[in-house]
């Protein structure tokens, strides 16, 4: 009999410890074993950070935690994630959404976000889900324009710097310093240039200022006499508007006509018909007048050596008349014309 209740009492001692083990797991993961099991589902595609345990908080509170996650059996990857609510004041509507999101730097959590649903969840439930960017990918989200900013500026940098470097070598710089003289030379020829310039206008200043004084008296002129002027104008419109009216036309009809008779006067001249165009195209009376010239000449010569050949001062000609050199060359010219062959 003492055995018997050896045995017994080894039997209470284990099962009370493993009752003392499972009250004081279920101690340290938060879980009240005799509070019943207000248990939730949620589906994520992504559950990093989240593990057994985690908190599960509403509006910063700490409601409940984690349970367990189990992957899907059909086959898409997601991820159910259990979470008991201890809280039970906490009453969740049908639409409320379990979101993960950073708790602090490196935990993550599950937060409960109320829907405006008037229907409540039933333990066993599946919630909506969601979830936000870890601080870390946050921050990666957002370091990283800056890092392609950097990388381009670096490259822009890079690219100056390679500029610089060819700017600095000897033969640019000899360039650069050729440039730079340059440049002092034409800044200096802009600034003879501007004393020039200064003291022509200081030089002239009298006579600009009798040019203004002109143009202001000859528009004093004008204006005093702008009546005129509107008469002149007037009339100018007269005329314009008197030869606008056909008159215009007419002269230039007129002088049309008296171009084509001109015309044709010069086309009957050069092709000879007239008394013009004989002359103009006949060379005959060039060639009698040359003729007639030419012996009026030699008349003229002869008359100058033999005037006793033509008359006589006493009344008594001259029996051996002299030969003149009309006559000598009258005489070869008939000899050639003989003994021409």
């Amino acid at each position: 009999m003492p055995k018997i209740k050896r045995e017994y009492s080894i039997a209470l001692m284990v099962i009370s410890g493993i009752v003392l083990l499972y009250f004081g797991i279920n101690y340290l993961k938060g879980l009240n074993v005799l509070q019943g099991r207000n248990v939730y589902y949620a589906v994520y595609p992504d559950v990093s950070g989240i593990n057994d345990a985690s908190p599960v908080l509403f509006h910063g509170m700490r409601v409940g935690q984690v349970i367990g996650t189990d992957m899907l059996p059909d086959g898409t990857g997601r991820i159910a994630v259990a979470f008991q609510i201890n809280e039970e004041r906490l009453k969740l509507t049908r639409d409320a959404r379990a979101e993960i999101f950073s708790a602090d730097l490196f935990t993550r959590a599950i937060q409960l976000v109320q829907g405006d649903s008037t229907v409540l969840a039933t333990r066993g439930d599946t919630l909506d889900s969601g979830a936000q960017l870890s601080i870390t990918d946050n921050f990666s989200q957002q370091i990283d324009p800056l890092k392609r900013k950097a990388e381009a500026m670096i490259a822009n940098v890079d690219s100056v710097l390679t500029a610089l470097q060819g700017v600095l070598n000897v033969d640019a710089q000899r360039e650069l310093n050729a440039s730079f003289v340059s440049l002092h030379g034409t800044l200096e020829n802009v600034r003879r240039t501007t004393d020039r310039l200064d003291a022509l206008l200081a030089a002239e200043t009298g006579t600009i200022k009798g040019a203004l004084e002109n143009l202001n008296t000859v528009s004093a002129t004008l204006a005093a006499n702008s009546d005129e002027l509107h008469r002149i104008f007037a009339n100018m419109d007269s005329l314009a508007a008197s030869l606008a009216d056909g008159r215009l036309d007419k002269l230039m009809a007129n002088v049309s006509a008296t171009s084509e008779q001109l015309k044709q006067a010069m086309s009957s001249v050069n092709e000879g018909r007239g008394t013009l165009g004989k002359l103009v195209k006949d060379d005959s009376l060039y060639a009698n007048l040359n003729s007639a010239s030419r012996e009026l000449d030699l008349l003229l010569e002869d008359l100058r050596v033999n005037p006793n050949r033509y008359f006589s001062v006493f009344g008594k000609k001259d029996r051996l008349p002299k030969l003149s050199a009309s006559d000598i060359e009258r005489i070869q010219q008939a000899y050639q014309k003989q003994h021409k062959p």
